[in-house]
């Protein structure tokens, strides 16, 4: 009935975890979704998607949003802007179009992708060169 700050033996507090969103394959949403966990999309996203953990956008699913998340694995379409902030992983079937920013951008031979990328290390390099500038 009232909750405590005290983790349980599975380092959760009072058995709660943060679980994955799943969007179901005949599932579609639009409008902004945001989570503190891992999103799983296999239906339809349309608007805005931001997650602090991991996405996955399965073979089937389709994504017009721009996105945000620590990292993603893409098999699916997806329409607009991804950041990720650490790995993003375009697999064979993935479809991307949009502009891209990522640590580490993984393409798998037979993957779609077309726009602009951006590798955040180069962004971190370019604020150096500018502070020595001046």
């Amino acid at each position: 009935m009232f909750k405590t700050n005290e983790k349980d033996e599975f380092g959760s507090y009072n058995g709660a975890t943060v679980e994955d969103t799943v969007i179901g394959s005949s599932i579609k949403i639009e409008g902004d979704l945001v989570s503190n966990g891992s999103i799983v999309i296999e239906g339809e996203v349309v608007g805005s998607l931001k997650t602090e953990k991991s996405l996955k956008v399965g073979e089937k699913a389709k994504v017009v949003a721009d996105v945000k998340a620590q990292t993603a694995y893409i098999a699916g379409k997806v329409q607009g802007n991804v950041t990720v902030s650490d790995k993003l992983e375009l697999t064979s079937t993935a479809q991307v179009n949009g502009y891209i920013s990522a640590s580490t951008l993984v393409i798998a031979g037979g993957a779609v992708y077309n726009g602009k990328c951006a590798m955040n290390e180069g962004k971190v390099l370019n604020e150096q060169v500018q502070e020595k500038e001046e």
